[in-house]
Order: structure tokens, then C-alpha cells, then sequence
């Protein structure tokens, strides 16, 4: 028995042994599987997770050799993060970034993938947007990979000009004309949120582009021209008027502009000047879309051009080139019509992908895209440098509290504008 024993025990200590060096070489496999597998750092914002996942998900069952690493963030967290890493040489493989400025920080200082070539010999011309592929270039080269393409509109309150017997005006004096009306009848011709700038920013660059005309406003906005001139007074003063007359609501330079919507929702205001988000936005507050229109700021000016702005993914300049070619191959599929139409209730319109159907959900966002096929200029946050951009907020702000005339307002905009240069 004792013998039996000996044996009974060796022969499981002789299976353990096995046992734990079958484990062994599993785990050793799956390490050097793992190691086999060329890893793709993405970053992007937390408001596009409905967008990235699925697609991820179906990106890597397809591309088995590739990981995509995906995390985000809030917007000012993302942006702030990523010029820390340029700081720190730790970019990630590919990110998420706007066009003009904000984006072009990172091929003016070498740190991405020219990609000129690779949309060449891919036909991206075929694949994109001719105004989406535009905007993502600096100097030339193309610095990203287009995912959306937005322009700025006036959307309005149909029920109310119908009430009020309005007409979508055409022209910048209509435009005036309409506002005066809105205001007799004792509604808010424009709900704007100044508080950051930005808001009330949309409204300063359309009306420069009306009194500037689009040469003039394109040479200010590359600094080629001084900022003291008279259509950046006129600008100024135009903007002034329109607060004195209420056609803004009162206290409106330090109201968020993510509660200027409650006014337009109530009726208290008749207008908004907004993006083709808006569509998105008022189906989840359960506002009617069919009791909401858009049309282009009139500037009177040919082309009619409207405020834009391109989305991208930018790809690390310094990654290796399996890396690199990884990237791009995931920012292609992200970005294709294939994969966009089929993940259409996730991703924001209009995309930058040429070919793809606008739902009809979004009632408003083809007029949009008409408009930025007749002319766009990329909106004034993301053309200046960004060190401009504090004092182009500053300027405008100042006029409407009355800090600043519009004279003194033109001046110091082109005094920050040297400083810059």
C-alpha cells in the first residue's frame, strides 16, 4: 500500500509539473501574441465613444494584427493634453484635432504624418469632401484625415415668422429689416451666450465678412492688413447697434451660450446662429424639427461663403512606420462611407466622407452643406493664432459693455495683432 502510494503521489506530481509547464508555454504564447500585434494609441473626446467603439470593435475583428488603445477625454482636458504631450515628446499614434490652427500647431512644429502622399495614391479626392481635404492642409501638406465637415447658419423659428408674416431674408438689410420686426413685436430677434466668446464671436465674423468682403476679411485674418481700418470699425459699431436696439438678449455677453437655445425653445427669441448639430440637439431636448428652418447669414457678398470648420485625425509624425501605416489604415475605415452607413444613428452629420446620404433626421443640415459648397472661410477661432484669438474676444466684448468705442476697438485689436507677428 505504502508503495502503491509512492507511486499514486509521483505520478501526480509528474501531471502537475506538465500541467504547470503546458500553462507556461500557453502563457508564453499568449504574451508573444500579443507582442506580435502592432498597438495604435487613439485619443479622442468623450462625445465620440458612440461613434469610436462599434467601429473599433468591428476595425480590430477585421484587422486582428492591430489594437486600437482608445481613450478620451472633454474637450479643454483633450486639447490641454495634447499640448502636453507635444511638450513631452508622448503623442500618441493618432488623435482627434480641429482644422486651422488648433490643428496646424502640430505639423508647424513636425509632429505629424504628412499625409499629401498618401492621399494621392489613395484618390482621397474621390473618398472626401473637396472643402473637408482644403481645410485639414497647412502649408500644402495635408495633415489629417477628414471626419466632418460643419458650417454656421442662422436657424430660425418657422412657426414665428409665419406668425409674424416674416420672409427668410436674402440680404444683409432684409436680415436688419426682420430683426427690427422680431423686436417690435416683442420677441428677441437672436438669442446669443457670450460668456467664453465664442458665441458672440459667430456673429462678429459675419458681419466683417459683409463689410470687409471676402479678400479684405481673408488678408485681416492672415495679418496681412491692419486690423485699424473701416470695415473693422464698422463691424464694431454695426455689433454695438444691434445691442443697443435688443436685437440680442439683454445680459447677453456673460450668458452660457449652452442655455442660449431655452430662449428659442420658449419663443422668446426667433433665431440662432448655430451649426448641424442643432438638429441633433433639439431632437434630444424633444423640440419639433419641423418647426425649426435655416438659412445663410446674408452678407451680400459673392460668394455667399459661410463660417466653417473641419474635424480630423491627425497621425504621429515620429511613430514607426508600422505604426503610422496601422494608424491611417484605421483612420481610413473610420472614416469610409462603407462604415459610416452602416453605424449612421452614431455619427455626427454632415461627414466629411463624399457620397453619404444626409438622414432624414436631420432636416436642416443639407441646406448647410449647400451653403459651405457655395464658399466658406474657416471660422475666426481656428484661423487667428490662437494668442489672437484671447484679444479678438477681448475687442468685441469690450465694445458691446462699452469699454471700448469701436475706433479704440480696431486699434487694439491691431496692436495685439503686432505683438503676435
Amino acid at each position: 500500500m505504502k508503495r502503491l502510494f509512492s507511486l499514486t503521489m509521483i505520478t501526480v506530481l509528474v501531471l502537475s509539473i506538465l500541467s504547470a509547464c503546458s500553462s507556461k508555454g500557453n502563457e508564453s504564447a499568449s504574451s508573444s501574441e500579443s507582442e506580435d500585434k502592432i498597438t495604435v494609441e487613439f485619443w479622442g473626446l468623450d462625445t465620440q465613444k458612440r461613434i469610436y467603439e462599434p467601429v473599433i470593435e468591428d476595425f480590430e475583428k477585421e484587422h486582428p494584427e492591430i489594437d486600437i488603445s482608445y481613450s478620451t477625454r472633454t474637450v479643454d482636458a483633450h486639447k490641454e493634453g495634447l499640448k502636453v504631450a507635444a511638450s513631452s515628446n508622448t503623442m500618441p499614434d493618432v488623435w482627434f484635432n480641429w482644422g486651422g490652427t488648433l490643428g496646424s500647431f502640430y505639423p508647424e512644429n513636425e509632429l505629424t504624418l504628412d499625409l499629401t502622399e498618401h492621399a494621392e495614391q489613395g484618390k482621397w479626392n474621390e473618398l472626401y469632401l473637396e472643402t473637408a481635404l482644403e481645410l485639414t492642409k497647412y502649408e500644402e501638406q495635408i495633415t489629417g484625415v477628414p471626419t466632418k465637415l460643419a458650417g454656421l447658419g442662422i436657424f430660425y423659428r418657422k412657426d414665428i415668422f409665419e406668425e409674424q408674416g416674416i420672409e427668410v431674408p436674402k440680404t444683409f438689410d432684409e436680415f436688419e429689416a426682420v430683426m427690427a420686426k422680431l423686436k417690435d413685436n416683442n420677441i428677441t430677434p437672436v438669442s446669443v451666450g457670450g460668456k467664453f466668446g465664442w458665441h458672440t464671436m459667430r456673429f462678429t465674423e459675419a458681419v466683417l465678412e459683409h463689410y470687409a468682403g471676402p479678400e479684405l476679411k481673408d488678408q485681416l485674418i492672415s495679418l496681412e492688413q491692419s486690423w485699424d481700418n473701416t470695415a473693422v470699425e464698422e463691424t464694431y459699431a454695426k455689433l454695438k447697434e444691434w445691442e443697443g436696439k435688443g436685437y440680442f438678449p439683454t445680459g447677453f455677453i456673460t450668458a452660457d451660450p449652452n442655455e442660449a437655445k431655452m430662449p428659442f425653445y420658449s419663443g422668446d427669441a426667433a433665431m440662432l446662429l448655430e451649426g448641424p448639430w442643432f438638429d441633433t440637439t433639439a431632437t434630444e431636448d424633444e423640440f419639433p424639427l419641423e418647426n425649426i428652418g435655416v438659412f445663410p447669414f446674408p452678407t451680400d457678398q459673392e460668394p455667399q461663403r459661410v463660417s466653417s470648420f473641419v474635424e480630423m485625425l491627425q497621425i504621429n509624425g515620429h511613430a514607426s512606420k508600422e505604426v503610422q501605416d496601422a494608424a491611417v489604415e484605421f483612420a481610413l475605415y473610420a472614416t469610409s462611407k462603407e462604415v459610416i452607413e452602416k453605424y449612421k444613428d452614431n455619427y455626427d452629420f454632415p461627414v466629411a466622407a463624399a457620397g453619404v446620404e444626409i438622414p432624414e433626421e436631420f432636416p436642416n443640415v443639407p441646406t448647410l452643406v449647400d451653403s459651405l459648397n457655395e464658399g466658406a472661410f474657416v471660422i475666426t477661432d481656428q484661423a487667428l493664432p490662437q494668442d489672437l484669438v484671447v484679444k479678438f474676444f477681448e475687442a468685441q466684448d469690450n465694445v458691446i459693455t462699452g469699454e471700448f468705442t469701436p475706433k479704440e476697438a480696431a486699434e487694439f485689436l491691431q496692436k495685439s495683432a503686432e505683438g503676435v507677428k
